[in-house]
């Protein structure tokens, strides 16, 4: 009884989805046609094969495991439909020519979770398939997980939704939560340090679908911050442009972008190379292990590296930002980002970067220790300091040979019942 009221409250949120649920039956009318037959799919309450019925379909096989489908029975028979549908309580995989006796020409189905694959759904409908004309087809057809590095202050998800990990994260310091979590994402593009890539793309009519994957994707970093993780997201054609989003502006109240915490956090600079791979494992239905490997090449090196000798490490002002009489200003579209200098050392040191401070300057001012009453060592950490705030500022850009790149590699587990 218990599964029976949460599979139905599922059901009805997803019902109640009126973006959701309108563009599916946009769709649907777009691809069925007159006196087709219909296979819905983990039909729930029914209401997808209810909408191939309006469209004109002659017949459909509506497929539910659960006890939901009796529920979905008595709305058939309520709107005088259930001479039209065929009710099968099974499981996809367990159905014979016996259930479906004919080829059909439509596949419906909503195998779609946050991250895309939802259970075994994916390899459920690769074994309806054989139920299929070869010129039949199947909604969705197309779905893209997609993935981008993000950068954001911890403070960002002191009240956030947790989505998988735990129920209440309230005034905990984002840097000391487990790193098997994900988080219910409100990020904006402002928090993508790289162009999202997708991680993963499935044409459900040509590719064989399965519920295991491994995929890689390379970013680019194109500004200079802080790694504190990175944010999925997928976008799903239904048919013929009819498109959904777990990020476009208008909230689902079945799917949301997902953030999951990296297990380092380090300083990136513009031009860094990250390359993500994940693999996932179902360990059961609806329940997998998510393996998330990070590949950091980066030039932003620490601070025991003596990386100033080299020539080419030239620091230098990024674009857009100029030098004011307190320290540097980075001007932004609509607003402006300020940095004020400290002390006598660092305006010394800033002033300088305009005219893209030599190695030999950097050597000069930390020779200069007794003018700041400081020791050699303190004067080049103190500078070493400095640099790495103004490059997770994205203040000043430094030019790094590729061959003096650091090479971080990491792993994560994220648990996903």
């Amino acid at each position: 009884m218990e599964d029976y009221y949460e599979n139905y409250k599922k059901q009805l949120r997803l019902l109640l989805d009126r973006n959701r649920t309108l563009k599916y039956k946009y769709a649907i009318f777009k691809a069925v046609k007159p006196e087709d037959i219909v296979i819905d799919f983990g039909c729930g309450t029914g209401i997808l094969g209810f909408f191939a019925l309006q469209a004109g379909a002659q017949h459909v096989y509506a497929i539910e495991e659960t006890s939901l489908i009796e529920y979905a029975r008595k709305i058939a028979i309520q709107n005088k439909l259930e001479d039209k549908i065929t009710f099968i309580h099974k499981s996809g995989i367990q159905i014979t020519e016996q259930d479906i006796p004919e080829q059909v020409d439509v596949i419906l189905s909503e195998p779609i979770s946050n991250l895309l694959l939802e259970g075994n759904a994916w390899s459920t409908i690769e074994y309806l398939k054989k139920f299929l004309k070869p010129e039949g087809v199947i909604l969705p057809t197309f779905g893209a997980l997609l993935v981008v590095p993000v950068n954001a202050a911890p403070e960002t998800f002191h009240d956030a939704d947790v989505f998988i990990g735990g129920s209440n994260v309230y005034n905990i310091d984002f840097l000391d939560l487990p790193r098997t979590l994900l988080y219910i994402s409100t990020l904006s593009q402002e928090n993508w340090l790289a162009r999202p890539q997708p991680l993963l793309e499935i044409n459900l009519m040509r590719d064989k679908l399965s519920d295991n994957f491994r995929s890689s994707c390379k970013f680019e970093m194109q500004d200079s911050g802080q790694l504190v993780g990175l944010e999925f997201f997928f976008d799903v054609e239904i048919f013929e442009n009819v498109m959904l989003s777990s990020k476009e502006p208008a909230n689902y109240l079945s799917w949301a972008p997902l953030f999951a915490p990296a297990p380092f956090q380090p300083l990136i600079s513009a031009g860094d190379q990250l390359r993500i791979t994940v693999s996932s494992d179902m360990i059961s239905t609806y329940r997998f292990n998510w393996t998330i490997d990070y590949e950091l090449q980066s030039k932003f090196l620490p601070a025991t590296d003596s990386w100033w000798k080299n020539k080419s490490a030239i620091p230098k002002l990024a674009q857009g930002v100029i030098l004011s009489e307190t320290g540097l200003i980075r001007l932004k579209k609509d607003d402006y980002f300020q940095y004020d200098c400290d002390n006598a050392l660092e305006y010394e040191f800033t002033e300088m970067i305009p005219k893209a401070l030599t190695c030999s300057e950097m050597c000069q001012i930390i020779e200069q220790s007794q003018k700041y009453n400081m020791t050699y060592d303190e004067i080049h950490a103190n500078l070493v300091q400095l640099l790495h705030k103004l490059l997770k500022n994205a203040l000043i850009q430094l030019p790094v040979p590729k061959e003096r790149f650091l090479v971080t590699k990491v792993q994560s587990l994220i648990h996903i019942p």
